[in-house]
């Protein structure tokens, strides 16, 4: 099986020919559009992650929520200098 790739990375789960019409829809595609398909899709993680910590932590509000987002994002240490008052929350 030949591994297709974009970017340099390998796709085992993608024929060759679906990797290069992937790669000419990108190049199509202006700047902004590419801009707005990854803002979508950071805040889609971003969600994802919203997600696993209300999962994990079902009693945290939503700003205690947010403030374990963060955690994720930035680290425990610029966290807890940013945020102190909720240094206690663990994603």
């Amino acid at each position: 099986m030949v591994l297709a790739t974009l970017g340099g990375m390998a796709a085992s789960d993608t024929s060759l020919a679906v990797t290069q019409m992937r790669v000419a829809l990108f190049r199509s595609m202006s700047s902004g559009e590419k801009s707005a398909m990854v803002a979508q899709m950071s805040e889609e993680s971003r969600e994802l992650a919203r997600c696993g910590i209300r999962e994990r932590h079902p009693g945290y509000s939503p700003d205690e929520v947010e403030h374990a987002l963060h955690r994720l994002l930035v680290g425990d240490a610029l966290a807890d200098k940013a945020w102190p008052d909720f240094a206690h929350l663990r994603p």
